[in-house]
């Protein structure tokens, strides 16, 4: 099925529930930046946008999501949902624009009774030069019970798993984070015909307000594979102690981990530290790698984030926390972190919203361990935002290292 297919079956789709369910409101955002460059031959040096154009009716909501680039349409995503009642459906469908490629499809069936909810995850990505179309289906079911202290979820996995799937844009010259999409349901981890593949059974339980306890059962093909038990005991005594106990069983072997950590947020300062140990059970001393302090005044924030050890760990962007982690960890888990030559980042943020309107200013200035400047500065960005009452957005930053003046962002957001 060719892109052009799957365009007539959703504006078919779309035309169906308009008559269907008679007129409905139009919602939507657009949101574009521009960033200039003055010191490169190339003085426009990105550009991001992306229009999300919808349709809301009684029940049902169906929307358009596009993504552009500098290197121009990137991505183009179709998304229903529904909800009636008990039953609930969520539908979206990716396709790569350059080639008019169908890239994914992926519908989540809900139906629930409180406090059980059962879930059919259907997913499918389309053919490729190497490798022919695939889809598969999970079976998922969750309940909890006691309030949320104990839950239970059973996930079954024919042809396809929930350990998330992402396309990433090849060719082009950008580092915004709209190249990649994430989905929830991967269908390529078995090839065609759709088959048994995989059981998770997930149990997690709370009690006297401390101990967490947390079993995975994990099953496959051939039968059982491994379980996994972890017995946490946070603030323990009513102090930051924390000790966490991981056993995991298979077939051939069994471990066991025994972590102890400190839990060291005292109100605004916010300590980073690792429990040094000798052998698994011995405490031999405490490592500190960082420190952050933030306070609020009136409208104004203000936040220093130091990193003791460039080498080792990494300060993440705000979209990540605005924490200290090791630069393993950050690696691992995708996380966007700074240059790691920045060992501190200092924010300051104002907040000034007046009747309708309203304006916030920042600005973040980094210091780095290379550059022998007066504090080690090594980096600062300015920006402020005009917000036009509550649908129209305005906003312009600039950034200065220490080569000079290297970066002009103008950006714009609308919704309605």
């Amino acid at each position: 099925m060719n892109a052009r297919t799957w365009l007539v079956l959703v504006a078919c789709l779309f035309g169906c529930a308009v008559g269907a369910f008679g007129s409905g409101g139009f919602t939507g955002s657009w949101f574009a930046e521009i960033s200039l460059s003055p010191q490169q031959t190339m003085p426009f040096s990105a550009f991001e946008s992306t229009l999300d154009v919808g349709l809301q009716l009684d029940f049902l909501t169906v929307s358009s999501i596009s993504d552009f680039i500098f290197d121009g349409w990137l991505w183009q995503e179709f998304d229903l949902e529904m909800a009636l009642g008990p039953v609930s459906f969520v539908g979206e469908i990716l396709f790569e624009t350059q080639t008019g490629t169908f890239l994914y499809a992926q519908g989540v069936l809900a139906l629930e009774f409180l406090p059980v909810r059962f879930s059919l995850y259907g997913a499918m990505v389309g053919a490729t030069e190497s490798e022919p179309v695939n889809y598969g289906y999970v079976f998922d079911v969750y309940a909890e019970m006691f309030g949320g202290l104990m839950t239970m979820e059973s996930a079954t996995f024919l042809g396809a798993d929930l350990s998330d799937i992402t396309f990433t844009a090849t060719g082009v010259q950008t580092d915004s984070t709209l190249i990649t999409k994430t989905f929830t349901t991967d269908p390529t981890i078995d090839a065609l015909p759709i088959v048994f593949c995989g059981q998770e059974l997930t149990f997690s339980a709370q009690a006297f307000g401390c101990a967490q306890l947390t079993g995975v059962t994990t099953f496959g093909k051939s039968g059982f594979e491994s379980e996994e038990v972890e017995l946490a005991f946070v603030n323990l005594f009513n102090s930051p102690f924390t000790i966490t106990l991981d056993i995991e069983y298979t077939l051939q072997t069994k471990t066991r981990t025994f972590t102890p950590s400190l839990d060291s947020h005292y109100g605004c300062v916010s300590l980073y530290t690792n429990l040094v140990q000798s052998g698994s059970s011995v405490i031999t001393g405490l490592e500190l790698y960082g420190i952050s302090f933030e306070i609020s005044i009136g409208g104004a924030t203000l936040r220093s984030i130091t990193n003791f050890d460039t080498t080792t760990y990494v300060i993440t962007t705000p979209e990540y926390g605005s924490i200290v982690e090791p630069l393993t960890e950050a690696i691992d888990e995708g996380h966007i972190y700074y240059p790691q030559a920045y060992w501190e980042v200092v924010s300051l943020a104002v907040d000034v919203p007046p009747v309708g309107c309203g304006f916030s200013f920042f600005v973040d200035t980094f210091f780095s361990t290379s550059t022998g400047l007066l504090f080690d500065w090594g980096r600062s960005t300015m920006g402020v935002t005009l917000a036009l009452g509550s649908t129209v957005s305005a906003s312009s930053s600039i950034t200065i290292d220490t080569t000079g003046f290297t970066e002009w962002t103008l950006g714009v957001e609308v919704s309605w």
